[in-house]
């Protein structure tokens, strides 16, 4: 088990961050985007980050507006498109 000091900083009004090491994501294996689960232990004052084997997540397809081809009609068909989110 490696350790490394690591700076808690803030991210939003409301949660705070804490960076993982590249090296360290990359030997566990881990990706962008992959669901994680944190245990956090009041008595001990540990957090633990964990994934279990073989979850991997895809990210959800963005829907694009569809346009009825030919039909030049006044009712089209849409759908509406989930917008990427950045955090």
């Amino acid at each position: 088990m490696t350790r490394t000091k690591r700076k808690i900083i803030k991210f939003s009004n409301y949660s705070f961050c804490v960076t993982l090491p590249k090296k360290a994501v990359d030997k566990l294996g881990w990706g962008k985007g992959d669901d994680v689960s944190v245990n956090f232990d009041e008595k001990t004052k540990r957090i633990n980050i964990f994934k279990s084997r073989g979850e991997k997540t895809a990210t959800p397809p963005v829907s694009k507006i569809a346009k009825s081809a030919g039909n030049k009609s006044k009712t089209k068909t849409a759908t509406k498109s989930i917008p990427r989110l950045r955090w």
